[in-house]
């Protein structure tokens, strides 16, 4: 199943199973941005790589997920969606599970030299997490966090016609 971007200019998509797993969303920011993000307030985003992790265990599981995800969302309903207006989805990672290893994967990434945490709060409302998000200029993270994590996959972004 295809995720799609439904903004304007080319489509954007992953090829993703419909399978449910933990994901992370691998954003490009080419300018520091200042965005609203909802009762987090006002926050200052690098350029850079930016690292948002979500579990999909519903209908729809990774693909119907990481699909809400390439579109710009009318109402914004999580803290990804304000990111996702200035941000450009470049690969997905993920992993089959019918549990949240969301908690886990940030604990790993937050161990990755060249790694930030990002804003406190941002997409951990539901667990005492300090950040689901985190930041690197570095392109290389994917090994890095595999290393740590293990069995990953990886999905790049693809333009789709129509």
């Amino acid at each position: 199943m295809n995720a799609r971007h439904s903004g304007s200019g080319p489509s954007i998509g992953f090829d993703l199973p419909a399978s449910r797993g933990t994901y992370i969303l691998v954003l490009k920011l080419h300018w520091e941005c200042v965005i609203e993000v909802g009762a987090l307030g006002e926050l200052t985003f690098p350029p850079g790589f930016w690292f948002y992790i979500g579990s999909a265990l519903g209908s729809g599981g990774l693909a119907g997920r990481v699909a809400h995800h390439t579109r710009f969302a009318e109402r914004p309903r999580w803290h990804i969606d304000y990111l996702r207006f200035a941000g450009t989805p470049v690969e997905v990672w993920y992993a089959f599970s019918d549990d949240s290893l969301e908690c886990n994967w940030a604990a790993l990434l937050s161990h990755i030299d060249g790694v930030e945490k990002g804003a406190e709060g941002f997409g951990c409302s539901d667990c005492n997490c300090d950040t689901h998000l985190f930041h690197a200029d570095q392109t290389d993270t994917y090994e890095k966090f595999c290393r740590l994590a293990g069995d990953v996959q990886r999905a790049i972004a693809v333009r789709l016609s129509g």
